[in-house]
């Protein structure tokens, strides 16, 4: 990282821990580039939205129309809708895309969200 990807990062990570606060079990929540937002930090739903616009609003990130719902799924279980997936693809929601801090840095650096470029860069870095 340079000094200018490492001041970013350290940015975002003070603002997750004070946003996700601390783990269950207290110690320190483990945070990289590659924590996942969904799938790693337990975010989704209205808390994942909040996460996200908190995020947008401090840092001045232009986030309009920002793809919640490719990242995060609801927060709760629509057990008919599931039920109902099992036996046709018309009731399955698409596989979501996980979001990880590293992506956040990124458009930070950026200044805004661009799904496609953010997305690209990302996995280009793998």
């Amino acid at each position: 990282m340079n000094g200018q990807s490492l001041a970013t990062w350290l940015q975002l990570e003070a603002f997750a821990r004070k946003e996700l606060g601390r783990p269950l079990f207290d110690g320190q929540l483990k945070l990289t580039p590659d924590s996942r937002l969904e799938e790693d930090l337990r975010l989704t739903g209205v808390d994942a939205v909040e996460f996200i616009d908190k995020w947008a609003e401090t840092f001045g990130i232009e986030a309009q129309g920002f793809p919640y719902n490719r990242y995060f799924g609801p927060d709760s279980l629509d057990v008919i809708k599931s039920v109902l997936g099992l036996f046709s693809k018309r009731f399955r929601d698409p596989p979501l895309v996980s979001l990880t801090l590293g992506m956040l840095a990124e458009a930070m650096r950026r200044g805004r969200w661009n799904t496609t470029e953010i997305e690209a860069i990302t996995k280009a870095d793998k």
